[in-house]
């Protein structure tokens, strides 16, 4: 977990080291756009019957009017069983982690964005069990993991608040990931036996444009 909060400050403070390096950052709409764009949310992924939920933050920095990079990370959760004798409940985690960037083109109407990206990175995956035992408390243990290459396409639309803040109403990516088909089922990702995952998440949350 430390790895995975060192990479989410990462992502989200690159756009603005950036701005500050090439001085000071247009204001929000004088030039058609923000220089930088923070988002912090929460996402819903589907892998076919497989429904997982969690976090999502992005960190976005414009060249351009029109023309960015951005920064994406994501963990995405589930837990495919459980049951409970005389009080101890056990359970399975699977937990899906993204690494990503790529370029970015926007589109500003009035205090509104439109946006689209190409990601690319790395994938995640992992199993674990938990056993919650009265008076003692929880345990739990990892089983296996697993890394791929990872990418994602797909965009959405903020809804301006203010100069400064927005609401991404919608964001809609495809992702796929290229898991072998043993990792995949091995780690509780997919039961697919293509050495391939196709996925598509659904995000919504809070932009802080500078």
């Amino acid at each position: 977990m430390r790895t995975c909060a060192i990479l989410i400050s990462f992502v989200l403070l690159v756009p603005v080291v950036m701005t500050a390096q090439m001085g000071r950052p247009s204001t929000a709409f004088e030039d058609g756009g923000p220089r930088v764009t923070v988002f912090g949310g929460f996402p819903y992924l589907r892998n076919n019957s497989n429904g997982f939920g969690g976090w999502q933050g992005e960190g976005t920095f414009n060249f351009t009017r029109y023309l960015g990079v951005t920064g994406d990370v994501s963990g995405d959760y589930r837990s495919p069983g459980s049951f409970s004798i005389s009080g101890v409940t056990a359970s399975a985690n699977q937990h899906l982690y993204t690494f990503m960037a790529g370029p970015s083109v926007t589109a500003n109407v009035g205090r509104n964005a439109f946006f689209a990206h190409a990601l690319f990175g790395e994938a995640h995956s992992s199993l674990g069990a938990g056993v919650n035992i009265p008076i003692i408390g929880g345990i739990s243990s990892g089983l296996t993991s697993a890394n791929a290459f990872a990418m994602a396409f797909g965009g959405g639309v903020d809804i301006g608040v203010s100069r400064h803040l927005a609401i991404r109403a919608i964001q809609v990516d495809y992702l796929r990931t290229q898991f072998n088909a043993a990792d995949a089922l091995a780690t509780g990702f997919s039961t697919s036996l293509n050495n391939y995952q196709n996925s598509f998440r659904y995000s919504a949350g809070i932009v802080f444009r500078f």
